[in-house]
């Protein structure tokens, strides 16, 4: 069903115009066939499933599926103007969907003058865990030298 959309996307140009949650008002799937075609009549409610951060790339492949428009391939998700990311995760990172990182720098450097190093890395732990960071191994490069004694 997912890969039919690609294919409806060549085929037909006013699908090119639609996000994949916007495609399934103007057009049916035909599950014999397995290919979509345009809606004659009625009006339907597309929804994208709720996808839990914690899946990685599959989370951030659905936000793009929120704005990306007619795309004919898999390539063509992670492709933002001129540039090809080699992630969805780049991709969502360069349509500004994810924070920059500097808020967890700035803590960690903020810490550093009164925090010792056992405290440090307890703090880089704690945001670890808490999943919100966008680049963990940026925030590392840039505060390795404050968290090793």
């Amino acid at each position: 069903m997912f890969t039919s959309w690609f294919e409806a996307n060549k085929i037909w140009p006013q699908a090119r115009t639609l996000t994949y949650g916007q495609f399934v008002s103007k057009f049916v799937y035909v599950k014999k066939k397995r290919q979509w075609k345009p809606r004659k009549r009625g009006y339907t409610i597309g929804r994208l499933i709720w996808v839990p951060p914690s899946t990685g790339e599959l989370y951030y492949l659905r936000m793009m599926l929120t704005v990306i428009k007619g795309p004919t391939c898999y390539d063509e998700l992670r492709k933002i103007g001129e540039t090809q990311y080699f992630t969805y995760r780049d991709a969502c990172f360069a349509m500004g969907f994810l924070e920059d990182d500097r808020v967890y720098i700035n803590a960690i450097k903020e810490s550093k003058d009164w925090g010792s190093g056992h405290f440090l890395r307890k703090l880089f732990v704690i945001i670890l865990l808490a999943n919100t960071m966008s680049r963990p191994r940026h925030v590392w490069d840039e505060c390795k030298e404050w968290l090793s004694d």
